[in-house]
């Protein structure tokens, strides 16, 4: 399972390594990079008291936060669609993937709430309760999207039958994967470490958003890389079937 997830995730990256990050970029990275610096122009150009001018402009803050959700969802939808479709070599329409993450962006917030609560419960009883309802929780969202027509509750239903058996394993995956995202982000940061003292603060904040956009995509095809190999094995069916829901 270890293996062929990463060989899926990496194999998908490869092919479909412009239209991944190209999407992210221009639905999720841009319009927070833009919005961030509005936001920073508006409330943070007294130094040291941004936070001070955050609270002052709260609905400000609140509208800029709620718009970052909002395409986080619409992202995490429609990457979680190239990835399917990439992975069972089936046609991505974006129009079309558009389309369904809008009607997405309730179900999915609803469900990543949930599963929120349901891993920081398990933290509160133990440590390892809240690891494994983490990893038992770990497809649900790609189930709820691939799917298509199942809802919230199955969802999460479908994530812990798929992972049952296959959690440490996952476990190693994700691991792994955060690792590498660390490693990426630590490359792409340093830079930053010799010259950002003389950089403007926009542009630093510009360039860390872009890297926190364009990480979650790497981390997003591996979670769906995850799905795939899960089902395959759980239930037997051909890669290329995973992508009907979207023909």
């Amino acid at each position: 399972m270890f293996s062929a997830i990463f060989n899926r995730g990496f194999d998908l990256l490869g092919r479909h390594f412009v239209l991944i990050f190209g999407t992210a970029f221009f639905i999720m990275g841009l319009p927070s990079v833009l919005g961030a610096i509005f936001l920073y122009n508006t409330t943070g150009n007294a130094e040291g008291r941004l936070y001070e001018s955050l609270l002052t402009h709260g609905w400000l803050t609140a509208a800029y936060t709620m718009a970052c959700v909002t395409l986080y969802l619409i992202n995490y939808s429609v990457i979680t669609e190239i990835a399917v479709t990439g992975i069972a070599r089936s046609e991505f329409r974006l129009g079309a993937a558009l389309s369904r993450s809008l009607l997405n962006i309730i179900p999915l917030l609803i469900l990543f709430i949930l599963c929120g609560l349901m891993i920081l419960a398990g933290f509160i009883l133990l440590i390892v309760p809240g690891i494994i309802i983490g990893l038992g929780l770990s497809v649900a969202c790609t189930a709820y999207i691939a799917e298509g027509k199942i809802d919230i509750l199955a969802a999460i239903s479908r994530s812990f039958d798929l992972t049952r058996g296959h959690r440490w394993s996952l476990l190693a995956v994700f691991i792994c994967v955060g690792l590498m995202e660390f490693a990426i982000a630590a490359i792409a940061d340093a830079p930053m470490l010799f010259v950002g003292q003389g950089l403007p603060q926009p542009l630093i904040i510009a360039v860390s958003t872009l890297i926190n956009t364009l990480s979650d995509a790497f981390s997003l095809v591996f979670g769906v890389a995850a799905y795939v190999c899960l089902r395959q094995a759980k239930e037997g069916q051909p890669t290329d079937s995973a992508a009907d829901v979207f023909s």
